[in-house]
């Protein structure tokens, strides 16, 4: 069994009750609810309940935590982007009258997966940019690029300061598998300079207990630039014909070659990485390897 770095104190959150969820006030009617593996948020304005996304991670507890909080009815859920561990539980607020707005590319998607736990939006845009205005509350969705899926939206509240940017990075924690399944990592990389465009106080990033800070988001920067530099410098020093050659791969065999290369360049730039990390993120020696693996190739691809 593989040993893993105990995950440091600054990196766990708070204390997940038997409930199932913890919620945090954001401020200005906003709150924080998360399950400890993922979080979201909601908004109560005069007359409801604006939600982002459904975490069947949440289920239940996502309705349970709202009306801990007020009584209101949910009269909009904002989909973040489509993939199924942050909206398959969107059924269990679906009813008629139900606002369900989304970016056009994520109701695509979400048609084509044929899926009943994510109902479809009855309310899309197109472009960049729209905006909600839910009982004098000021709810603006963008969609600044693929950082993550088509359709993703970076949620900002401006009069309560928070920035809902769900599997943008994992606050106080390494990103998680191929710098969270980006589909290209140059936008990926845009995406931290573009968040800290907003004036925010709170992020709300999706996965994990914590909600965080324009820090944060400074610090996961950081963190991928440290990343491209050690695979870059890695890229440059390990010869493919030497370390094919070292791993006794036949000159025929093209795709063991490829692969041997890729690890060894991984391991080199593992071994490049700042050893600071060790303390300043939790997860890092979890996905230090295949973030990197992501990086390299971006590196030498893109």
């Amino acid at each position: 069994m593989a040993e893993f770095a105990p995950v440091p104190d600054f990196a766990l959150g708070p204390e997940i009750p038997e409930s199932g969820y913890h919620v945090t006030e954001l401020g200005g009617g906003a709150y924080g609810i998360t399950s400890g593996m993922v979080n979201t948020m909601f908004l109560v304005t005069r007359n409801g309940v604006v939600v982002v996304d459904a975490p069947p991670d949440l289920g239940e507890a996502l309705l349970v935590g709202i009306g801990e909080v007020t009584p209101k009815p949910i009269t909009h859920l904002v989909y973040s982007h489509a993939h199924a561990d942050h909206i398959g539980s969107a059924h269990l607020m679906a009813r008629g009258d139900l606002k369900i707005v989304s970016h056009e590319f994520t109701a695509r998607f979400i048609q084509e997966s044929r899926d009943d736990r994510r109902p479809l939006p009855n309310e899309t845009f197109t472009g960049r940019r729209s905006e909600l205005s839910v009982d004098g509350q000021r709810i603006v969705l963008e969609y600044t690029g693929d950082w993550h899926q088509p359709g993703n939206l970076f949620i900002h509240l401006p009069e309560q300061k928070v920035l809902t940017a769900i599997d943008s990075f994992t606050v106080r924690n390494a990103p998680f598998f191929r710098l969270l399944f980006t589909p290209h990592v140059p936008a990926y990389f845009d995406a931290m300079d573009q968040m800290l465009e907003y004036d925010f106080e709170t992020v709300v990033s999706g996965h994990m207990a914590l909600f965080g800070t324009p820090e944060d988001v400074q610090t996961n920067r950081e963190y991928l630039r440290d990343l491209r530099t050690a695979a870059t410098e890695a890229l440059r020093e390990v010869d493919p014909r030497q370390a094919a050659a070292a791993a006794g791969v036949p000159d025929n065999n093209k795709q063991a070659r490829l692969k041997v290369w890729i690890d060894a360049v991984v391991a080199r730039a593992t071994e490049l990485m700042p050893t600071s990390w060790d303390k300043r993120l939790g997860g890092h020696d979890i996905f230090l390897a295949d973030n990197l693996n992501t990086v390299a190739w971006s590196v030498f691809m893109d």
